[in-house]
């Protein structure tokens, strides 16, 4: 279970009409950058108006080739090595911003860390989505699994890079900014994308005959990164302008997780001989995937179903042996509640290294001492 990110688009720009070199050094750098920005505006608009499957690895590769110049950019006007001619000035189609239009607007928004932020989330997205397709080829081979893991864990990476390296470097943004660039926004996204390689976790453990007791610490678990992405978002200042269906999918992901640690729990329970526990548990989880089985959220609605059949089962077969054999009182809501364990992390993200930029003051001083061939030797 996954969100697919709809893939930003953005407008065309030439860097040569902002930047200003005035020794003349980085102006051919300069070309490429906005050669290389091109490639990466052409893939995404040629992924928008592909139907079905879209190639994200060549995506995440023009994304690859254009992040060492637009670094070394950011890095050169920082530095002061390229001034600015006017305000640096981009747009960008957002993902998870909500819109009473059927084709949501580009948003413009000025500042090189509003591109910056776009293309880093555009790789991100293409990182998660990779991984999205990988699973919904219903292949439960342990390799494809593995792999489509290390994307998200990637992707969480990524996403976790932008809110605590980038974000922060932006001084005074604008108030009029959209959602997706808030250091909230993406952080929240971050831990969605730990919360799907989670539960690729739970699958791969299915198929080794794990206890059920570790597979609910493992579900719940992912629940709660589900409630700290819910909670993130609902501390925006507006949290209706993000994505409705972004919104749901995130707190009925932490909902339908909850019910799968449930869904454990009796498991744990009736396998103990614990039928009082087991029936509280199944039934608890029986109810709310009935109801997510109903959502408008087609992911949700879909992975509810299919466990919905299994819950079933159980819930009879846990109540008919405890009204035939066991006898025991059923525990209440609270006494439940309690007997729930905290959640167990599977997995973390990996730590993203952003390219070295492809020219500028870094670059040249890494030359000037690789070219000192006299250093350390005295005559």
């Amino acid at each position: 279970m996954s969100f697919i990110y709809p893939l930003p688009t953005t407008g065309s720009i030439s860097f040569a009409d902002y930047l200003l070199d005035t020794d003349n050094k980085y102006l051919n750098d300069i070309s490429e950058a906005t050669a290389l920005r091109g490639r990466v505006r052409a893939v995404l608009k040629g992924a928008a108006r592909t139907e079905g499957p879209k190639d994200y690895t060549n995506i995440m590769k023009t994304v690859d080739d254009y992040l060492p110049y637009l670094l070394a950019i950011v890095d050169c006007i920082e530095g002061g090595q390229l001034k600015l001619k006017k305000e640096f000035e981009t747009s960008w189609r957002c993902s998870l911003s909500d819109s009473v239009l059927k084709k949501k607007p580009r948003v413009v928004c000025r500042d090189i860390y509003y591109e910056l932020i776009f293309t880093l989330l555009t790789y991100g997205y293409a990182c998660s989505n990779w991984a999205s397709s990988i699973i919904q080829r219903q292949e439960e081979i342990d390799t494809k699994l593995k792999q489509a893991a290390d994307f998200f864990c990637k992707a969480a990476g990524i996403f976790a890079y932008i809110a605590e390296q980038v974000c922060p470097r932006w001084n005074n943004p604008p108030a009029s900014r959209p959602p997706d660039v808030l250091m909230e926004m993406i952080t929240s996204i971050s831990k969605i994308a730990l919360a799907d390689a989670s539960s690729i976790a739970i699958r791969k453990a299915l198929m080794s005959r794990t206890s059920s007791s570790l597979l609910a610490k493992l579900a719940i678990g992912v629940a709660g990164h589900y409630e700290k992405a819910n909670g993130l978002i609902k501390s925006l200042k507006d949290p209706q302008k993000v994505c409705a269906d972004f919104r749901k999918y995130v707190s009925y992901g932490a909902l339908f997780h909850q019910a799968l640690g449930k869904k454990f729990l009796a498991k744990d329970a009736y396998e103990h001989q614990q039928m009082g526990k087991a029936v509280g548990f199944i039934t608890e989880a029986k109810e709310a995937i009935h109801q997510l089985s109903k959502s408008k959220s087609t992911i949700i609605a879909s992975h509810a179903s299919q466990e919905y059949t299994e819950v079933v089962a159980l819930y009879a077969n846990y109540v008919n042996t405890n009204e035939t054999i066991s006898f025991e009182n059923v525990p209440n809501k609270e006494e439940l509640q309690a007997l729930i364990p905290g959640g167990r992390v599977a997995l973390d993200l990996t730590k993203y290294t952003p390219p070295p930029p492809s020219f500028g003051p870094s670059l040249e001083k890494e030359d000037d001492d690789d070219n000192y061939i006299l250093k350390g030797r005295y005559y």
